[in-house]
């Protein structure tokens, strides 16, 4: 059986590529011939900068951090560190699409469609209902699914609920990697299944070989930020001096001065999982560091993101371990109790077991 997933692999992100990466990964385990729609939207971020700016469900606040998020990674080195990854290690289709028209002018064939991890149905940051997520483009004889979708957001505005019930009304199989995803499902009518994030769902022994060798010989904090936010330099600043850490940290741009440490803005994708495999601890504002942090049983703290912070939220309660929230930043005393990462394990494998069930029964059905 070959099968088409769509998702969000040309986003310069290294939990965009490592989702993808894992997608496939998922389905070639149940023997199937695996490809990812090459489809980078071009006009996403014009268009997403016009609709955010008169969305009236989000603050002035709210609407300008979003709008700074559409350029934190426009580094260029990053760019290129995360396109040889994509030639590498991706099954990219050979045509690459740009708009609606081009998919529906020339479908790719497939016996199953896909749409996979990641912020695909958030119409907030994609700046309203992305169609070719919802997989419009693919005739009504095809099977569709969705495996680990996420909206990112707790709840759809008002004037999108209706298209995405009826996009999702064409869906043989949903399911989606939050419990508010959940929710939204249910309100709009559409039955769902929660499922683990690809990353998770995969044998954790992959990322471990897929692992570059560790790169920095003192113990070190590891501080993985996507959003801007003073509190976050500040506590990580201050959470080094108190432990005596040196601080290695990823951002999208070098606009931190560090005196006991290290900005890299474009480590490969391989090299970023070494980094999180070899930390002391990390401090992020991310889902999928949190995600690697589980499954390399690393020490983590996490300062609350402002926007789509859902998928965090969700994750960290379905695990027991919503405490690694900074909640006090005169506390530095976070990651000083061991995690019984034993806990986290046996729920993430009944969890794992369920999404790959899952996966089985929509390639079967």
């Amino acid at each position: 059986m070959k099968v088409a997933i769509i998702t969000l692999h040309a986003i310069d992100n290294y939990g965009s590529v490592l989702q993808t990466y894992a997608t496939e990964k998922l389905f070639q385990q149940q023997g199937c011939e695996v490809e990812t729609i090459n489809y980078i939207r071009e006009t996403a971020v014009l268009d997403s900068v016009w609709k955010i700016l008169k969305a009236k469900n989000l603050s002035y606040k709210q609407k300008i951090k979003t709008l700074i998020s559409f350029y934190l990674f426009s580094n260029s080195k990053r760019k290129i560190v995360m396109d040889v990854f994509r030639k590498n290690y991706l099954h990219l289709t050979e045509k690459t699409f740009y708009s609606d028209k081009d998919l529906e002018e020339c479908c790719p064939n497939a016996d199953l469609f896909c749409t996979g991890s990641d912020q695909t149905w958030n119409t907030v940051c994609q700046g309203g209902v992305a169609k070719p997520f919802f997989l419009h483009f693919v005739s009504p004889e095809k099977r569709k699914m969705s495996y680990a979708a996420s909206f990112g957001i707790t709840s759809l505005p008002q004037k999108d609920e209706k298209e995405v019930k009826n996009l999702l009304a064409s869906y043989n199989a949903v399911s989606v990697r939050e419990t508010s995803g959940i929710e939204i499902l249910r309100k709009l009518g559409i039955k769902g299944m929660l499922v683990l994030d690809p990353t998770l769902a995969v044998n954790p022994l992959l990322w471990y070989e897929l692992a570059a060798p560790r790169m920095i010989k003192e113990e070190y904090l590891l501080a993985y930020q996507l959003n801007r936010n003073t509190k976050f330099t500040k506590y990580m600043k201050d959470y080094s001096k108190n432990h005596s850490l040196k601080i290695v940290q990823v951002r999208s741009h070098v606009d931190t001065k560090l005196k006991n440490g290290v900005c890299l803005t474009s480590p490969t994708p391989q090299e970023w999982l070494s980094l999180i495999l070899h930390a002391k601890c990390v401090l992020t504002d991310s889902f999928h560091a949190t995600a690697f942090c589980m499954i390399f049983h690393k020490k983590f703290m996490i300062i609350h993101p402002s926007l789509y912070s859902s998928r965090i939220d969700d994750f960290l309660a379905f695990v027991g371990l919503d405490s690694q929230i900074i909640d006090d930043y005169s506390v530095f005393s976070y990651c000083d109790t061991q995690i019984d990462f034993s806990q986290t394990d046996k729920i993430l494998d009944v969890a794992r077991n369920n999404s790959v069930n899952f996966l089985k029964n929509a390639i079967l059905s």
